[in-house]
């Protein structure tokens, strides 16, 4: 899509903050009024709007885009349906299924994944058992209904950094504990990746593997940066 506007601006709006492009307030792509909490936030859309040139390139502004899945999906008659999903990917959690060998891995992924599932438990009663190898292990029914719950109790923007987060990494564990604000971008790509990164390490450079890597580690940033702005913080020049 081509650029249709000449300027972008945060600014206020009956209730919020919003981004105006050429004085019309943005829409998402179901024509809800872009409405945030946060003036940082509103701030931070309207430079990625504004950094647009000649073509639109949605993939260039992960805020916007995280702000209109939230605004479109996290409280819409779709949302069951996707908390669901996010439970399927816990009965099967990522963090829960270490290695058989070599031993350097088998400790590295015990060393990420144990501290998340020892939180989840401590936070909220919710045992999930691991297991080395790739056979499926059946996951305690009350422990997953705890996550439905967990899931469902979520406000919009934890939900919407837990559905992204989900699905970017295959864990629910690790969406949770980073929508939760236990864990940053850094720790939950490291958590997230921690067997390619091995593999790399190992047997060296690989360009679709290391492509595949920055994709995953722009997303997590994108949600950090996405969260922190909600609450309010303000953004950096090198945010």
């Amino acid at each position: 899509m081509k650029k249709f506007y000449k300027q972008a601006q945060g600014g206020t709006a009956p209730g919020g903050y919003t981004v105006r492009l050429d004085g019309q307030t943005l829409r998402t792509p179901l024509r809800h009024p872009v409405l945030v909490p946060s003036a940082a936030l509103a701030a931070a859309m309207a430079a990625e709007w504004d950094a647009q040139d000649g073509e639109i390139v949605t993939a260039s502004m992960p805020l916007t885009q995280l702000v209109c899945t939230m605004i479109d999906k996290a409280d819409s008659h779709e949302r069951a349906d996707m908390n669901a999903e996010i439970v399927k990917y816990a009965s099967s959690d990522l963090v829960c299924y270490l290695a058989l060998n070599p031993a350097e891995l088998v400790a590295r992924q015990e060393n990420l994944w144990h501290p998340l599932l020892g939180w989840l438990q401590d936070e909220y009663g919710v045992v999930l058992q691991p297991v080395k190898g790739i056979q499926y292990v059946e996951q305690p029914a009350d422990s997953l209904k705890k996550i439905a719950d967990i899931v469902a109790n979520l406000d919009a923007a934890r939900f919407t950094a837990a559905q992204v987060v989900t699905g970017v990494t295959g864990s629910a564990v690790i969406a949770l504990c980073m929508a939760a604000g236990r864990i940053g971008a850094a720790q939950a790509y490291d958590a997230a990746a921690v067997d390619e990164i091995f593999q790399l390490e190992k047997w060296g450079e690989d360009a679709i593997a290391r492509k595949r890597l920055e994709r995953i580690e722009g997303e997590l940033t994108a949600v950090e940066k996405f969260l922190f702005l909600m609450k309010g913080g303000e953004a950096t020049a090198s945010a």
